[in-house]
């Protein structure tokens, strides 16, 4: 939500007294106050957790089928972008969750062939975090809430800093805080580098794990390189042994085909004989040389034989079936465990994404705190102001703006707290620049 920077009346006369400036009683006072323009919908970013389920209505069995093979939890990647299962990569950045959740149900049933489209819900789970920095207690990354203002966030952050004799200076803690949270995320992501290059040999079937690029130098890569590697022998292992087990199994059916086979030779040979011995006999019949009850006897024989026939062969078509079976669940093994790991692999990439990121802005938080050491220990004993900024995007998007205790936060952004001194001039209030940026022509008057 964009917000025009507000110049407070006492700090407005205050400055223009310290430059010089003589105000006659009856000129007008004009306040500016903050524009807040209409409320925007919210529009997904990077970090932004969300929860996808999907649903469709199938009228041939008028019920409703749930798509859990989608179902789950997903974080908007760096680059904008969310990996959906059977859909692929879809972009999310800039997009309401409406418009997310229509994308996906639209690609949903065009590549799934679907003749109704599938209803498809999106809420968010978690906001992109916000930054506080500055003049804080505790500077440093919080969750964000909708309706979340500069005030509530500094409140997050334990309120303006407070300077005590019993406590080491602020920016002092700031920089031991800032470089203990670089380091915990440079030692999990040297880790998830190595667990990479680990699933990329998995993937591949190889048993050599490639030292990656970024860890040529890194004298504890080689140790790491063999914890990932008992992992996953230990992994390949568990699959060898399913596999073994899904064998033997095959294996004694294949042999039960085999007996059944040789059952199936023999009984065909006693069928044989019995029908030839039915022949003759009912010729004896025929001619009076035999009674019909010997002829009775062997044509119930004959059919005990064929049915026996038919037991053994309905056997060998089971035994058949479950060597099928066990051949199709080796495949399915195996298949699994590649899905896993293409899976992990897409887990690590986002987890690596997630801590770039938090590596910059630690390593911005540590650069801070060492650069602003000086300044304030020049200006504590000094009257200060507090003045406020909002700084929104990243690289050469992002935009400094000032803002005052009731602008609205969005999520992603840096709010940043710093204090100017008594003795600056107006020009050297930050902010001031801003704001004649911001203002119209008639406000710059107002303001000069």
């Amino acid at each position: 939500m964009a917000v025009l920077p507000v110049i407070q009346l006492p700090v407005l006369l205050n400055a223009l007294r310290r430059i010089g400036c003589r105000l006659p009683l009856w000129i007008p006072v004009v306040v500016l106050l903050p524009l807040n323009a209409a409320a925007k919908e919210y529009t997904l970013g990077p970090q932004d957790k969300l929860r996808v389920r999907i649903v469709e209505w199938r009228a041939s069995k008028a019920e409703y089928f749930d798509w859990s093979i989608l179902a789950g939890e997903y974080t908007v990647g760096p680059t904008g972008s969310i990996a959906l299962p059977l859909i692929g990569t879809l972009p999310a950045t800039g997009m309401t969750v409406d418009d997310f959740a229509s994308s996906v149900a639209e690609i949903l049933q065009r590549r799934a062939g679907i003749p109704n489209r599938p209803e498809a819900t999106v809420e968010i789970v978690q906001f992109r975090p916000i930054y506080v920095v500055g003049n804080v207690q505790n500077s440093g990354e919080y969750a964000y809430r909708p309706g979340l203002t500069v005030l509530q966030a500094i409140g997050l952050a334990g309120g303006f800093f407070r300077q005590t004799d019993a406590v080491p200076p602020r920016f002092e803690r700031d920089q031991i805080t800032a470089t203990g949270a670089y380091e915990v995320a440079r030692l999990e992501t040297r880790r998830l580098l190595i667990r990479r290059a680990r699933l990329s040999a998995e993937l591949v079937d190889t048993a050599q794990i490639n030292i990656p690029d970024e860890l040529r130098n890194d004298t504890d890569a080689p140790r790491l390189v063999s914890d990932e590697r008992a992992l996953m022998n230990a992994r390949m292992d568990e699959l060898r042994s399913k596999l073994a087990a899904n064998s033997e199994l095959k294996n004694l059916f294949l042999k039960e085909i085999e007996a059944l086979e040789r059952k199936i030779a023999v009984q065909d040979r006693q069928v044989t004989l019995a029908r030839r011995e039915q022949q003759t006999i009912s010729t004896l019949v025929d001619k009076g040389l035999a009674v019909s009850s010997r002829e009775f006897i062997i044509e119930r024989t004959l059919a005990d034989l064929e049915s026996k026939m038919l037991d053994y062969t309905t056997a060998m078509l089971r035994a058949r079936q479950e060597v099928n079976k066990a051949e199709q669940t080796a495949v399915d093994l195996k298949a699994d465990h590649k899905s896993k790991i293409v899976e992990e692999i897409q887990q690590v990439e986002t987890q690596l994404e997630q801590l770039k990121a938090r590596l910059t802005t630690t390593q911005g938080l540590v650069n801070e705190a060492a650069n602003i050491a000086p300044r304030l220990m020049l200006d504590q004993q000094s009257k200060q102001y507090i003045s406020f900024w909002i700084v929104r995007g990243n690289g050469e998007n992002a935009t400094k703006t000032a803002a005052d205790e009731n602008t609205s936060v969005e999520p992603g952004d840096v709010v940043r707290v710093e204090l100017v001194t008594e003795g600056e001039s107006l020009r050297e209030i930050p902010g001031f620049s801003s704001t004649r940026e911001t203002l119209n022509p008639r406000q710059r008057d107002i303001v000069n």
